[in-house]
Parts: structure tokens; C-alpha cells; sequence
């Protein structure tokens, strides 16, 4: 017996998030067979640092964040993912472990793209799959930039003792 797209998975919001910017719909609905909704209470981990990954997740509702481990062992906040927003797609882009603890900041609800799933698609469509790498790519390029910034205003801000500028 095939998948089908469960009827609470709303293909209409999902094709407006960047990642199916462009995709036809026929190809949402391949990614999503099999996809399911994963729901999250605030403080709860969606996955952990150093954990293998094989899925992307997008937030359908509420929001999580990332964070990482400091040299003190306390955790950092880095980001926070609101609706429409993607996380765990470097698991996907690159075969290394998760970077960090994504954690539900409020009730949140994701849904989960496996990599099984976007190899369907590249064996029906391999455009519409290079498609898909590109959104994930580009988010993370955006995201990049967004930490650049971030850092020279850190830098900025840091005390420098005298004489080492």
C-alpha cells in the first residue's frame, strides 16, 4: 500500500516556505508522503548535539532555537527558528553530525523531511531536487551573512586590553 500525504499536513502553507520556493505541488506532496508532524512542549529537544542526522525539519507552527555548548559547558543560544523557517537541513547538505541542540522555545509543531524522502525525488525529478538543495543553500547562506554581522558586533564590543589592538 502507497503513502499518502496525511490530510493534517497542509501542502497550500507549506509551498509558500522558502525551501518549496519554486517546487511544483506534485513534488510537496512527494516529500511529504511519509512526512509527519513531530510536536514539541518548550524546553523539549527536537534533536542533540553530535547526534546523527538524516532529516530536515520545517516549523509548521510556534518556534524552536539552536543552541551550542561553550567552552564553560553552558549552552548558548545562536538563533531561534520561527513558522516557515528551517532546521537540520546541514545533516542533509553534508553527512557530519548535528552542530548543536535545537530545543521548543514554545509549543511547537515541525514537520520532518527525511533524506529518503529527497532521494525519491531526485530519481522522479532531479531539477525540482536540485531545486530544493538550492532553498536549503540559500537559507544557509542568508544565515552566514546574519552571523557575520552578528560576530563584528561582538567584535566591536569586546574589551581589548591596552596594547593589543
Amino acid at each position: 500500500m502507497g503513502s499518502v500525504v496525511p490530510e493534517n499536513i497542509p501542502v497550500h502553507r507549506l509551498r509558500d516556505m522558502p525551501v518549496f520556493g519554486g517546487l511544483r505541488e506534485e513534488i510537496v506532496r512527494l516529500i511529504l508522503e511519509g512526512s509527519h508532524f513531530i510536536e514539541r512542549q518548550p524546553g523539549e529537544d527536537f534533536f542533540t548535539e553530535g547526534e546523527r542526522g538524516d532529516s530536515a525539519f520545517i516549523v509548521e507552527s510556534g518556534s524552536a532555537a539552536l543552541y551550542k555548548r561553550g567552552e564553560s559547558g553552558e549552552y548558548h543560544q545562536i538563533r531561534s527558528f520561527m513558522t516557515g523557517e528551517c532546521f537540520g537541513a546541514m545533516a542533509l547538505l553534508g553527512v557530519y553530525p548535528r552542530s548543536g541542540v535545537v530545543r521548543a522555545l514554545e509549543p511547537c509543531r515541525v514537520v520532518e523531511i527525511k533524506a529518503d524522502q529527497l532521494f525519491t525525488v531526485y530519481q522522479k525529478d532531479p531539477e525540482q531536487y536540485t531545486l530544493i538543495f538550492m532553498n536549503m543553500a540559500r537559507d544557509l547562506s542568508r544565515r552566514l551573512r546574519d552571523t557575520d554581522d552578528q560576530l563584528v558586533v561582538l567584535m566591536d564590543n569586546a574589551i581589548v586590553p591596552d596594547g593589543c589592538e
